[in-house]
């Protein structure tokens, strides 16, 4: 049993770059939209807060692996419980490309 414990710690590990760096852009989107920040500090603060849920469900999804295969799901069933984070994932990252995508474009070509 402590070596089932032992590789979910580890494969746990590989998640906590990216966690720790999405709470960073999490707390600085924060600030920059306390500070009177308009759509696209607000499209960043959405985008960090998907994409650290998303590094919370792998978490939660890795260290859930061993219990479903042993419930025998067939490979169909396993796949979508695994793509779950598939949705939040897509939805953080087009907020994230909106928000430059807002802050950054240049002025408008008038006819």
């Amino acid at each position: 049993m402590t070596t089932s414990v032992q590789i979910v710690d580890i494969s746990i590990l590989r998640f906590i770059p990216g966690i720790v760096a999405w709470l960073v852009g999490i707390v600085l989107a924060v600030i920059m939209v306390r500070r009177g920040g308009g759509k696209a500090e607000k499209l960043l603060l959405s985008g960090c807060i998907l994409m650290f849920a998303v590094g919370v469900i792998s978490i939660c999804l890795g260290s859930m692996l061993p219990w479903l295969r042993e419930q025998r799901i067939s490979a169909q069933q396993f796949g979508l419980v695994l793509s779950i984070s598939a949705i939040p994932s897509l939805a953080g990252f087009i907020c994230l490309v909106w928000a430059f995508w807002v802050r950054f474009r240049t002025g408008r070509v008038s006819a």
